[in-house]
């Protein structure tokens, strides 16, 4: 192949990886299987809206950055040292233990994962709604401790953190998290 044909087959190829870039938006990721919840409670301790909230970020980051075509290993960093960094763990695949996790402690529901191989990044926060019901559900957890077991304000209040961890578990992608490509070149 001459110098002149590469030039149409070098743009296509970057329309293509546009292409893809832009359709990794949080509305195509899949929601995480009860397996993987049932999986994150036994490495967890418990349930709770913060793990979920890891397991929610941590596979939109991993499947929008296999959709942008990252290649390597994977290396995440979460800004806040709190329950989500487990979720982050069991979804992401990226743990301490295999040295491709980093917290930086800044109190914000934040990730970054990359693709060592072609820099490829992406960065996945919790939408408004997810971090009102997070904040609801441990609100609620405090008053639950303070009532009587068995009492029926104590049965209610459980059940309405069930339901709020339902639909953090189960609602569309696209209400729980927000996904955005980084520009592989800047440094975060």
């Amino acid at each position: 192949m001459n110098q002149r044909n590469l030039a149409p087959m070098a743009s296509a190829c970057l329309l293509v990886l546009v292409l893809l870039v832009s359709s990794a938006s949080a509305g195509d990721i899949s929601i995480p299987s009860p397996a993987l919840y049932s999986q994150l409670e036994t490495f967890h301790g418990h349930v709770c809206a913060g793990s979920i909230f890891g397991a929610r970020l941590g596979l939109a980051a991993k499947e929008a950055l296999k959709a942008a075509g990252g290649t390597g290993k994977v290396v995440a960093t979460y800004y806040d040292l709190s329950c989500p960094v487990d979720g982050i763990q069991v979804a992401a695949g990226t743990t301490y233990g295999n040295k491709a996790l980093t917290v930086n402690d800044r109190d914000e529901h934040r990730l970054i994962l990359t693709a060592e191989g072609n820099k490829r990044s992406v960065e996945v926060r919790l939408t408004k709604k997810a971090e009102e019901l997070g904040l609801k559900s441990r609100d609620l957890g405090k008053k639950i401790k303070s009532l009587p077991a068995g009492s029926q304000e104590r049965l209610k209040l459980e059940r309405e953190v069930e339901e709020i961890y339902g639909w953090l578990k189960t609602a569309p992608t696209a209400e729980v998290v927000s996904v955005v490509m980084i520009d592989g070149t800047k440094s975060r």
